[in-house]
């Protein structure tokens, strides 16, 4: 509420909301982030000193914001410290140990082991013997394959290597646009275009929130439901590798949405060698990304530790009128040797986007982009509702961890993780800039009098913190390997939005009385707190019954508590506090068998859960919601085969949803919620990659996927029946080229086979040369053209469709009022890297 501390993020909106419209100044903003590090680290230390004993004797007391700041400099502190103290460290010989598998691995080659899952030095997803970073050999399969699966796996993968990214995608793209080439996986289009908007990928049907997103093993997203903004925390250049895995996984497996599988991001390998990297790219819309990746290889003088570092500018006017968008973005990653046996890993990340767009984006009607343009949006025009001056976004996320990994002897071992990350999107927004041509509205003034010809429109908040812990310990025994572990998380949210007049940034009264809260007309749509504290203890066995042949049984145990205190509850408008807990028990059981050193079957069973949102919790009936989490039961069956020449590996899948929510008949004004039957999801899906000789390789993938409701046997929205890919790959020399076709099937935009959308394809080509010590001192200089929809397809991507209540009599058919989003016109983006 106005005055209140908890509105002390949106104050330098309010104040200057035209200044938000300017590109930030990428000298002062490369400052920031340099001394984000040793700033907070100071910062830590002053907020830990406030409110003392004696402090809250003389009367004073933390406010919300303050506990959370002071909760959040421990975290700092801590990883502030971890460094510190791990700076002095030696060690003569280092040889880290896998404490799954009690092998030698080499520091940073995340996952890249042969071991399964979570020991000390091996990343949480199992990648088996796939080389997911960059590699310099391009003469097998396996080397240039866009997507890959491991021959240990047991359940459907595709592996996503950073040749890739850097090769055939745009150096702007976001991690949604990376992971879209993996069967089964739709999404990855902004209308704004490629990585200059957020987008949502789907994996076989299952949306945005039912399954997990994780950065080194750590999932992240949005906490009044586990969704994701794909632009908001990692570019491209940060990212070494993507792993798509299409089921819940194993027991270890940990995630808000261990439901519909996951999409994990890995950090960027550090490298043994010194090494400078300066990147620049300039493309359509005025498009611009500038740079650095440093790494200082292993420092012999503080015992073998390794730092890599990347700072980023990117700013575009985007394909969209007036969508400018501009960001800047610093990682930090550190590994540090503590003897021969214990590794110290810490990785900072943070991240800051501006821009100018419609917060309530559906896009136009037909009648619309007659007149208008596909590609309209905003405007310059301050007597316009969609004025970029009324329109300003700017988000702001961290992502920091610290993980200690050791070998304890005797087949022991131990992998830690603490975390912390944040998300605050501070947006100002027209109430009517979505609708072209709307112009000047009333607002109302403090005594409940219209005045004519000002601009109405909200400031909107969404800010959360996060910390979290994961331990793994791991016992080696003469029959397997025991795995067992917990996963807590604790989240910090508050969402508000608040009615002004954008002309002058001051309340516009046009909201009613709250009972209980406020007596007279107020400008407050939603003031809503929210916290979950999730508990995920977890066990399983990875059973060698033969040398060829592993069965591991497992099981979790899901535990979500979520507390709602709102004074003024989205939606409803009323006070709500309330404070409900789901949990379940997940049983696991997997299997992979040998056949040979070249090809492996797989299968799995598993279950998954995914907890309710708290927009299920926002009606005046929300007490009466009484509903489990909604679960699925996975079975799936596999085959990979892995040669020199090829790489090939295709799945059979059966996905059981239950517990679905559907609303109580007769409630849909104010919803009440309950279970009521569930989903079907079934397929199959492929992957393969070919050497044809003399550098070039074809690759193809796809699925065909259904999903089906239980009750009426008609498709579920938004589920396509199929995707595909294919490309020709060109690694010679020092040339490389892609050309990479994607294709996302028909599907329906409503339940029940309601308002059929067609289907959706996309290709692009990238071209590049290396030129090896072109002089002034670099080492090698890569030129590498891209060119972004070749074919200027410009097909619907996205409905909102009028008639949209089911049960009615015009429920799926098309209306003038249908609005649409549309695929980016064709784009190039030229880049250059040197390696000095």
């Amino acid at each position: 509420m106005p005055g209140d501390k908890s509105y002390e993020r949106l104050s330098s909106n309010q104040a200057n909301h035209d200044n938000q419209t300017r590109v930030i100044n990428f000298d002062k903003e490369v400052d920031y982030l340099i001394i984000h590090l040793l700033r907070n680290c100071h910062a830590a230390l002053l907020a830990l000193q406030a409110f003392t004993p004696y402090q809250q004797s003389q009367g004073l007391h933390m406010t919300p914001h303050s506990r959370a700041l002071r909760l959040r400099s421990r975290t700092t502190l801590a990883l502030c410290l971890a460094s510190a103290l791990a700076a002095p460290v030696w060690a003569a010989d280092v040889a880290t140990t896998d404490v799954a598998t009690g092998t030698a691995l080499t520091q940073g080659t995340e996952g890249s082991g042969p071991s399964d899952k979570s020991g000390a030095a091996s990343n949480v997803t199992d990648l088996g013997s796939v080389n997911v970073q960059a590699t310099t050999r391009k003469d097998t399969a396996a080397a240039v394959a866009p997507t890959q699966a491991s021959l240990t796996i047991t359940q459907p993968q595709s592996v996503i290597s950073r040749d890739f990214i850097e090769n055939s995608k745009s150096p702007v793209a976001d991690f949604s646009s990376i992971a879209a080439i993996a069967p089964s996986v739709t999404g990855g289009i902004s209308s704004n275009g490629p990585g200059l908007g957020e987008t949502k990928n789907s994996i076989r049907g299952f949306q945005d929130g039912q399954f997990n997103i994780t950065w080194d093993g750590i999932p992240f997203g949005d906490t009044n439901g586990p969704t994701h903004h794909s632009t908001a925390y990692f570019p491209a250049s940060v990212i070494g590798a993507v792993v798509v895995e299409r089921g819940p996984g194993t027991a270890s497996d940990i995630g808000q949405a261990t439901f519909g599988g996951s999409i994990n991001l890995l950090s960027r390998e550090l490298l043994n060698e010194q090494n400078f990297e300066a990147y620049t790219a300039y493309g359509t819309w005025n498009t611009q990304l500038y740079g650095f990746h440093a790494d200082t290889g292993a420092i012999s003088a503080f015992g073998d530790t390794k730092i890599g570092v990347n700072l980023q500018h990117q700013s575009t006017d985007g394909a969209r009128t007036d969508n400018s968008v501009s960001s800047n973005n610093g990682s930090l990653k550190m590994e540090t040797p503590l003897g021969d046996k214990t590794l110290l890993t810490v990785n900072l990340n943070y991240n800051r986007e501006s821009m100018n767009a419609l917060d309530k984006d559906n896009g136009l009607t037909m009648a619309q982009v007659a007149q208008w343009g596909k590609d309209y949006s905003l405007s310059g025009n301050s007597f316009l509702a969609n004025c970029t001056c009324y329109n300003p976004i700017q988000k702001t996320t961290t992502m920091d961890y610290v993980r200690l990994q050791s070998d304890l002897g005797n087949g022991w071992g131990i992998d830690n993780q603490t975390y912390y990350y944040d998300y605050t999107n501070n947006t100002i927004s027209s109430n009517t800039g979505n609708v072209p041509g709307s112009g000047l509205g009333s607002v109302t003034n403090s005594a409940g009098k219209k005045i004519a010809n000002q601009m109405p429109g909200y400031v909107k908040l969404n800010a959360y913190d996060v910390w979290g812990n994961v331990f793994r310990g791991t016992k080696q025994f003469d029959a397997g390997l025991a795995r067992a572990g917990i996963w807590l998380e604790y989240s910090d949210t508050h969402r508000a939005q608040s009615d002004y007049n954008l002309l002058d940034m001051t309340p516009n009264y046009d909201q009613k009385a709250i009972p209980g809260v406020i007596n007279g007309i107020n400008n407050i749509k939603f003031d809503q707190k929210s916290n979950w504290f999730i508990t995920q203890p977890f066990a399983e066995f990875e059973w060698s019954v033969t040398k060829d042949l592993t069965v591991t049984p497992g099981v979790k145990y899901n535990s979500t508590k979520l507390d709602v205190d709102a004074p003024v509850n989205q939606t409803a408008r009323i006070p709500m506090n309330f404070s409900k807990t789901f949990d379940a028990t997940l049983p696991f059981l997997t299997a992979n068998y040998k056949l040979n050193a070249n090809s492996a079957i797989y299968a799995q069973y598993a279950q998954g859960m995914l907890v309710p949102d708290v927009s299920l919790f926002q009606s005046t009936n929300a007490t009466e919601t009484n509903i489990k989490p909604q679960r699925s039961t996975n079975y799936q069956f596999g085959y990979v085969r892995q040669t020199d020449q090829w790489v090939f590996d295709t799945d059979v899948y059966l996905i059981d949803f239950s517990n679905k929510f559907a609303v109580v008949p007769g409630t849909t004004s104010q919803p009440v919620y309950y279970n009521q039957g569930g989903v079907r999801y079934k397929g199959i899906e492929g992957q393969i990659t070919y050497m044809i000789g003399y550098g070039f390789s074809a690759y193809a993938n796809g699925s065909i996927n259904r999903a089906t409701s239980n009750s009426t046997g008609q498709t579920i929205a938004n589920a396509p029946d199929s995707t595909a890919a294919a490309g020709i790959l060109y690694n010679q020399g020092n040339w490389n080229s892609s050309l990479i076709w994607k294709r996302t099937g028909t599907y329906y935009a409503l339940d029940n086979n309601a308002y059929k959308m067609n289907a959706v394809s996309q290709a692009d080509f990238n071209i590049g040369y290396t030129f090896l010590h072109p002089g002034l001192g670099a080492k090698s200089l890569k030129v590498q053209l891209g060119i972004f929809n070749i074919f200027d397809k410009q097909d619907p991507i996205a409905v909102n469709p009028v008639n949209a209540t089911a049960g009615t009599a015009t429920y799926g058919q098309a209306n003038a009022g249908d609005t649409f989003l549309f695929q980016a016109a064709r784009s190039f983006m030229l880049q250059l890297k040197a390696d000095l």
